[in-house]
């Protein structure tokens, strides 16, 4: 039922009843439904409020929640169902729907996530003196909101280049990335009341040490013959650590530092310390095999039956086979709208980003090689391998990330701002 219908219907009921009953009799007016607010073209009932007034008291007893004054609770459950009621609005002007398959999709879900069958949800719902329709339909309503509220507030927000690689040098990226770094230390310790004869001393222990780490020699082996601290006999070694496991002296060095650095030395009352980056690992060195291939798709049609199109293919890949460029056959018979005007080429492509029986096929490839024909389940198919590379794609993935979470930051914000232009905007009369 439209926003319109809906409100047209309720508007119907209210004036039979008035046409069919005396307002004034007492008995008529209780049983007579109200109009509680006037939302544009739209109508909130009583019984609508009260019915929900119901569901809101019984969900704060659950969490022991305590509403000193109903008249509060009422004036704020009021207005959720205004904004609802915007919102949904909105959703229709925009053809924003919430399909069954989706609606079906979300049920699963609920009960997938409770542990239960969809028997066992529809039992528990009706045990909670709920009708399996109704909380169908207020989760149907519930996914219309949201999805009318992405899209009305997506557009708004805007996350820049600048703010991804600030967020990503932030504490919060750091933590992102989740990077970990095998740390290996040396220390030489100043006591610390030192005299000038101790000062020099570990100056010239210290100078010792850089010479012999600056011809290469074993950072472990140095560390058993110099470091002073507990892990000597261990070559020093830390373990793993993540930048915010680190004292902050250790913290701003190893940040900076790729495999193999070794930092300048770092004072502090214990001494001179030096750190050793043995190893890395997490999200943003995440490497991918990737392969650069091209496709040749041909499909059945209206002019082209099954056996022609199994000929085709046959004699596409023996014209591949005497020396004819992929290039130009791709563009001339191949049906992959996606990459036939590019002569096939499908770009550089990650493990696992085609379907199973095409992944197979890629992956059987030699560089260079052109695959046979096969049959997958809309037609025929040609790959080439033409180039391979291992790509680190974890500074994309971190990326991304980070750009997500500058967007979600962003999102509550911006809807607050959009719903409330919503409702200056709109017409409303409370009753």
């Amino acid at each position: 039922m439209s926003v319109l219908t809906n409100c047209k219907h309720k508007l119907a009921i209210c004036a039979m009843a008035a046409t069919l009953l005396p307002w004034n009799s007492i008995q008529a007016a209780n049983d007579i439904d109200f109009i509680a607010a006037v939302v544009n073209n739209d109508v909130i009932m009583h019984s609508e409020l009260n019915a929900e007034l119901t569901s809101v008291s019984r969900q704060l007893q659950r969490q022991q929640t305590v509403i000193a004054n109903g008249d509060v609770l009422r004036e704020k459950v009021l207005e959720q169902l205004i904004l609802e009621l915007l919102q949904l609005q909105e959703a229709e002007r925009l053809g924003v729907e919430v399909s069954e398959t989706m609606l079906n999709n979300a049920m699963a879900n609920i009960a997938k996530n409770n542990n239960l069958s969809m028997a066992q949800l529809q039992q528990a719902i009706i045990n909670d003196g709920q009708s399996v329709a109704g909380f169908r339909d207020q989760i149907q309503r519930t996914m219309t909101i949201e999805e009318v509220g992405k899209i009305a507030v997506q557009r708004r927000i805007k996350v820049s280049e600048k703010e991804v690689e600030q967020y990503l040098t932030s504490q919060q990226g750091l933590e992102l990335a989740d990077t970990e770094y095998l740390l290996a230390h040396i220390l030489i310790s100043v006591p610390a009341q030192a005299t000038a004869q101790q000062n020099q001393a570990a100056e010239e222990k210290l100078a010792q040490l850089q010479a012999a780490i600056a011809k290469g020699d074993d950072f472990a082996s140095l560390a058993v013959t110099y470091s002073s601290a507990n892990n000597a006999l261990d070559g020093g070694n830390l373990g793993w650590r993540r930048v915010s496991q680190l004292p902050t002296l250790f913290a701003d060095a190893v940040a900076n530092m790729q495999i193999g650095d070794t930092s300048q030395p770092l004072r502090n009352s214990s001494g001179y310390h030096i750190i050793k980056a043995m190893d890395q690992r997490g999200l943003a060195l995440q490497q991918a095999d990737q392969t650069k291939a091209n496709h040749i798709l041909i499909l059945s049609n209206e002019i082209r039956d099954a056996a022609a199109s199994a000929a085709l293919i046959k004699e596409i890949y023996g014209r591949l086979q005497s020396g004819v460029e992929f290039y130009k056959l791709a563009r001339s018979f191949s049906d992959d709208a996606n990459t036939a005007l590019k002569g096939g080429d499908m770009g550089w492509l990650n493990p696992g980003q085609l379907p199973d029986y095409m992944q197979t096929q890629l992956d059987a490839l030699a560089t260079g090689a052109i695959s046979q024909p096969f049959q997958g389940p809309n037609g025929w198919h040609i790959l080439q391998a033409v180039e391979r590379q291992t790509k680190n794609v974890g500074q994309n993935i971190l990326r991304n990330k980070a750009r997500n979470a500058l967007y979600d930051n962003k999102f509550a914000g911006e809807m607050e701002t959009w719903l409330r232009e919503l409702r200056n905007q709109a017409y409303i009369e409370i009753r």
